[in-house]
């Protein structure tokens, strides 16, 4: 079994036209602009000139580039901008220096000459055009699609926001909830003890419903006391038919989740399988690297309940949002598991 983990992709730049026409227009600009007075092109010392022009070039545009991505993946985030920054401009110094003298003491044993200091200077100096334009090419267009997805996610954030409005107030109106819970009202109605508490527990469901909807975190404690008012309810109806194991330490209490995430997978489990006396469902919610698990055996009914099915798509949605970890998936032909990562009190 392999998680299957929703996660942003790092910045990839679309260069290829770029680096197949740039690298030879820089390399003759840098030659021209080095040897402003070296004639002819086409004699043999332009010719090596030029070819050497390239090579710097070649070397500066594509090893650069596979430093900045490299760092990019590694230091991505705004936040880490100049940290990025600073050790891009300390590996990029100590790659230039190395790339000059390697094609400077090459070019020097296979012409059968010296290479003085003053030619390496030169040679460092001259690399660092390419190098700034490489730079500040990656580094524009790289600030320009970062603020176009801040745009995006901003724009996603109050669309998942509106959709949960909406998911929150379907939930208070599911007719099919609502009359399953009224018909267990019903047949509870001359036992007034258990009748009052079914009937407080369905107010403290949609009164959590009501509280919670305009936030983006609840504490993991009041996720989960809401999460045993709906299983009490539940539990009237199936009797012996749902079996919930909770692993959850009082240290994970304070911890943050997304409103409603875990009773809707609970939800979900109890909609999706088979629930019987004779053979009941195991739900298992428990706490495992800093992520809360939610786990049912599969046993798929033959004709599903209604359902929108962008519940478990809105939820990862939300964590995308919330935090930098994946909503984890993992599903067999036996078991489906859903794993939250758990915040930290104040995001």
């Amino acid at each position: 079994m392999h998680p299957i983990a929703i996660e942003s992709k790092p910045f990839q730049p679309k260069d290829g036209w770029a680096r197949l026409i740039g690298i030879p227009v820089v390399a003759v600009l840098m030659h021209i602009w080095l040897n402003p007075h070296s004639g002819d092109f086409w004699t043999l010392d332009g010719l090596k000139g030029l070819f050497m022009a390239f090579l710097y070039t070649l070397a500066y545009w594509e090893g650069i580039r596979i430093i900045w991505c490299k760092l990019q993946i590694r230091y991505g985030h705004y936040s880490q901008t100049k940290k990025r920054l600073l050790v891009l401009g300390g590996i990029v110094l100590i790659y230039g220096i190395g790339v000059t003298v390697s094609l400077e003491l090459t070019y020097a044993l296979l012409m059968g000459k010296t290479c003085s200091i003053q030619k390496l200077i030169g040679g460092f100096f001259g690399g660092l055009v390419p190098t700034i334009l490489v730079l500040m090419t990656y580094e524009t267009v790289y600030f320009f699609e970062s603020w176009k997805q801040k745009v995006e996610e901003s724009e996603a954030i109050a669309r998942v926001h509106l959709q949960t409005q909406l998911e929150a107030l379907k939930n208070q109106l599911d007719p099919h909830f609502l009359f399953n819970s009224l018909n267990t009202l019903s047949s509870l109605i001359n036992d007034n003890e258990p009748a009052q508490n079914y009937l407080n527990r369905l107010a403290d469901v949609y009164r959590y419903v009501l509280m919670s909807k305009d936030r983006d975190t609840v504490s993991l404690k009041e996720e989960l006391d809401f999460v045993m008012d709906f299983l009490y309810l539940a539990k009237v109806r199936f009797r012996e038919g749902i079996q919930v194991n909770m692993n959850i330490p009082d240290s994970a209490l304070n911890q943050s989740v997304a409103p409603l995430s875990i009773q809707l997978l609970v939800e979900n489990a109890i909609k999706h399988n088979v629930v019987t006396r004779e053979n009941p469902l195991t739900i298992t919610v428990e706490i495992s690297e800093n992520y809360l698990w939610v786990k049912n055996e599969i046993r798929p009914k033959v004709h599903f309940e209604s359902s929108t099915k962008l519940g478990l798509k809105n939820i990862m949605e939300r964590y995308k949002l919330l935090t930098l970890e994946p909503v984890r998936i993992i599903s067999n032909s036996l078991q489906f598991e859903v794993a939250l990562p758990l915040i930290n009190p104040g995001i």
